[in-house]
């Protein structure tokens, strides 16, 4: 069951928060958790579950075989091949559930890969290895109650878009937690807005998108604006999602970091890559050691392998391995030596830079369903050329170019929303403005709950007219 889809957010959320709201305790809105989570998870497909509530198991058991041998023996290196373990289960339930191809179509009468995917199960395998690889790190101990760990890892809310949250940061809250007025207030706006992003904002870039880079009338406009528009419908959905396990997660009184944060020109390639799903390549830098900037080759050489396996974890693709390993190496090239050349640039020249690096890295992920590495080489050269108007019939199509005019309202809150410039000064004005007296501070808050109930009023009638259509 998805986040965005009606019978979620108009029945099984709210009818969750007000059984939920019956008794104060930790432990009674867990066990609330743990049941909304079976529904959503087993909706049409009972057979998930099953696997599901049995790697959990199998995790809390590796979490105290890690902490029982560490503690006997005093090596980590006995504990080794449980936390293998761990992790060969965590990616084998990846790839059956997420990416079912991979399986040659031998689970295909189980269909079990449509039942999981809309709920992050790449999320939930971070989640059951980071558990055991922070018992094995000696970061937190072995949980002995599993409600707790049934909590931390079937929690709906956790697998909409992350963040990959560590046990660690979680347990306390998980035993205990309030949920105040303030918290209700601020994840009902969250969740509004999530929903306004990842349907109303995504959606006029994902129409320029189809338009731009149809295949048939390659312009050098059309190949600019179309994958521009790509990577802003997949950053709107995103963030949306983002948005919406945020304010899921503040209105079962849970309170989590954001997985994505703005975008700094000054971070260069490296900000921009950390700030999009930030908590998966926080956690898989740790593991290969990108992090550690007192070895620089050595973080280096991390950058580059965590790169290719968080390029693969997006997608089981070989061009998604080479694209993810592309974006390593830039990392890797600013920890040595880019950054000490850029970092004192202008900020026109870094904002330059960071844009056209990520346009030609990440853009081959969308020539990634053409079959055979030669033909997605072919494609993503051919869109390449068609930036410098090689290959071209003319720089703009008519279609286009009506196809942008016809969103182009949408285009320009959208560029509001993206821009942190722009942000800042938008949320100073109101600021200023609230502070002129009373009066004025009522009415603009008046007008922001106006305009998040008018956000989610929109959403909610074009879920209604899209599943209608």
């Amino acid at each position: 069951m998805d986040h965005t889809t009606l019978i979620f957010l108009l029945g099984v959320f709210p009818f969750s928060v007000i059984i939920s709201m019956l008794d104060r305790s930790a432990e009674y809105k867990n066990m609330i958790i743990i049941l909304t989570s079976l529904i959503c998870f087993s909706w049409g497909r009972p057979f998930a579950v099953c696997l599901i509530f049995l790697s959990v198991l199998i995790d809390w058991g590796l979490g105290f075989a890690v902490m029982k041998l560490k503690e006997r023996t005093g090596r980590d290196r006995y504990a080794m091949p449980a936390l293998i373990l761990s992790g060969v289960m965590n990616a084998g339930l990846f790839l059956v559930f997420a990416h079912n191809e991979l399986m040659s179509g031998r689970l295909e009468r189980f269909s079990v890969d449509k039942a999981i995917i809309p709920l992050g199960i790449g999320y939930y395998a971070v989640r059951g290895f980071s558990y055991v690889y922070d018992v094995y790190k000696g970061r937190i101990k072995a949980e002995k109650n599993v409600f707790c760990l049934f909590t931390y890892m079937m929690a709906f809310m956790f697998m909409c878009a992350g963040p990959a949250v560590r046990y660690g940061d979680m347990e306390s809250q998980i035993r205990s937690r309030e949920v105040t007025t303030e918290k209700l207030n601020m994840g009902l706006n969250s969740v509004f807005w999530g929903i306004g992003k990842a349907v109303l904002l995504s959606a006029p870039f994902h129409r320029i998108e189809l338009v731009a880079l149809n295949g048939s009338e390659i312009t050098t406009a059309g190949c600019w604006l179309g994958m521009l528009s790509y990577f802003a419908r997949n950053y709107f959905l995103f963030t949306g999602l983002c948005d919406i396990a945020n304010g899921l997660c503040l209105v079962y009184g849970f309170v989590l970091p954001r997985n994505y944060r703005d975008i700094e020109p000054k971070e260069l390639f490296t900000g921009l890559v950390k700030s999009y799903n930030t908590s998966i390549v926080t956690f898989f830098g740790e593991v290969f050691g990108a992090n550690d900037r007192s070895r620089p080759v050595f973080a280096a050489i991390g950058a580059v392998l965590s790169g290719a396996v968080i390029g693969f974890w997006y997608d089981s693709q070989l061009s998604f391995l080479i694209v993810g390993a592309a974006a390593g190496l830039l990392v890797a090239l600013e920890m040595l030596v880019l950054k000490k050349v850029l970092e004192d640039k202008p900020a026109v020249v870094q904002y330059i830079y960071m844009v056209l690096a990520a346009l030609l890295i990440f853009s081959a992920t969308y020539f990634s369903s053409t079959r055979g590495l030669e033909n997605w080489f072919y494609s993503y050269k051919k869109w390449m050329l068609g930036l410098v108007g090689v290959g071209t019939k003319y720089t703009l199509s008519v279609a286009v170019r009506d196809m942008v005019m016809r969103n182009l309202t949408l285009i320009i809150i959208a560029f509001a929303v993206i821009c942190a410039p722009v942000k800042r000064l938008i949320r100073k004005a109101f600021d200023d403005l609230g502070a002129r007296s009373i009066g004025w501070y009522s009415t603009v808050r008046v007008t922001k709950t106006v305009c998040t109930a008018a956000v989610f009023v929109i959403s909610i009638i074009t879920l209604v007219a899209e599943q209608a259509g």
